[in-house]
């Protein structure tokens, strides 16, 4: 299993986390966030601002997805670079990196599979490894359904004529994308089961939580890599 060693110095505090203050350089009011209302200047983001912080969500494994396309839209619409065409060229610069940042963050937030990875990074101060590990159970059924993955594929290449065998393996397919997405919210509900220890330890106390974190972010990658196999082979063959 990859090592896990969790280096973060962040507070528990969730409402701490997202209220956290920066000086406007323009007018030198105390603001919270991207925007200073006193002189209505767009700030950039700090370096040590993560995406949870950013998108103002609590830091852990799962989170309000409303509340994220909420604040998201809340936030875009204040840095969205449109709103600054007649600023200065550093203005714009600046809007549009923001404006990127902002969409960086809520992409990775929103994705499951990509949430875990990002959070496993900010807790242990470096990229989730990528391994090519999964359970025995998982690396079987992935095994199985490329292989039928592989057949279609050999059957579309030979010129796929003959109804009763395309119809076979695009009844198949669907079984098998079935099952990945039961396997798919299994994983999820670990990963609930997770949050709910997570939100209960101290920091230096997740560094297990982290590990088994890992492991299902591995299950979620290989997942998600079937299900693209799978989805493009049924549409193949439609």
């Amino acid at each position: 299993m990859d090592e896990i060693v969790s280096n973060s110095v962040h507070t528990d505090d969730p409402d701490e986390e997202m209220a956290r203050k920066v000086k406007c350089e323009s007018c030198g009011s105390s603001v919270e966030g991207f925007f200073c209302v006193d002189c209505h200047t767009i700030l950039p983001f700090s370096k040590e601002t993560d995406y949870f912080t950013m998108m103002q969500v609590e830091k852990r494994p799962c989170i309000d997805l409303n509340k994220l396309k909420e604040n998201y839209l809340k936030i875009s619409e204040v840095i969205h670079p449109d709103k600054y065409y007649n600023a200065s060229a550093d203005v714009k610069e600046l809007a549009l990196a923001c404006s990127s940042l902002l969409n960086k963050a809520y992409s990775t937030l929103r994705d499951p599979k990509e949430r875990i990875k990002y959070l496993i990074s900010i807790e242990t101060d470096k990229e989730a490894p990528v391994s090519n590990r999964a359970s025995a159970g998982t690396m079987e059924f992935f095994i199985e359904a490329s292989d039928v993955c592989n057949e279609a594929d050999t059957f579309i290449k030979k010129g796929g004529s003959g109804e009763d065998k395309k119809r076979e393996l695009r009844n198949r397919l669907k079984e098998y994308k079935k099952e990945s997405q039961g396997k798919w919210n299994n994983v999820l509900k670990d990963i609930d089961k997770i949050d709910n220890e997570w939100v209960a330890v101290l920091s230096k106390e997740k560094k297990p939580l982290l590990r088994r974190l890992l492991v299902l972010s591995h299950e979620l990658s290989y997942l998600t890599k079937l299900q693209s196999m799978l989805d493009e082979m049924m549409i193949a063959l439609s």
